[in-house]
């Protein structure tokens, strides 16, 4: 028995670029897959602090639960109402005096002091005794205390001269209510 063969000599032309190609790409998913492999692992060691911070915040939020029930929306209203009809007796009616000092603050002229302040806060008004070496200084701030809106009057209750030729005015302000 006779076996004829007959075996190409030449191989084909895209063997040896096709083969590196399968060799490079194989490479590439052996590569991605030990770099998803490390992922997991750190994923892993990760999630036992997770897991403890999820339930320090778990208990955070069982501390911050309401104890009880909340009452329902109609005596809930109906307290709003209460509390604001009591604000309304004993609130301000104007600024607080630190928003007062903070405004002046900013309005006084260089040359004009304040001697003393009396704060009403209950009644929306303040007596300001300011001083100056001018009166000038002094009109012009009393101008701009009647140019502020939030004032429904300013007036100018006294006037008078200290013994060193310093000007000094009383000045009657109300808040609009």
């Amino acid at each position: 028995m006779r076996i004829i063969a007959n075996f190409s000599a030449t191989r084909p032309r895209l063997t040896l670029p096709l083969a590196a190609a399968l060799w490079i790409s194989a490479l590439a998913f052996a590569a991605l897959a030990s770099g998803l492999a490390m992922s997991v692992f750190d994923m892993r060691s990760e999630r036992p602090r997770l897991e403890s911070r999820l339930a320090r915040v778990e208990e955070q939020l069982a501390a911050a639960a309401p104890r009880q029930a909340l009452p329902p929306p109609a005596e809930l209203e109906s307290l709003r109402r209460r509390v604001s009809a009591l604000n309304k007796l004993s609130g301000m009616r104007g600024w607080g005096t630190p928003q007062l000092l903070g405004w002046l603050g900013g309005q006084l002229p260089e040359n004009v002091y304040l001697v003393s302040v009396y704060h009403k806060p209950r009644e929306g008004e303040a007596l300001l005794v300011a001083e100056s070496p001018s009166a000038e200084a002094l009109t012009g701030f009393l101008l701009r205390l009647e140019k502020e809106p939030r004032f429904a009057e300013v007036l100018l209750s006294k006037q008078g001269v200290r013994g060193a030729g310093a000007v000094q005015f009383e000045i009657r302000v109300r808040w609009k209510s």
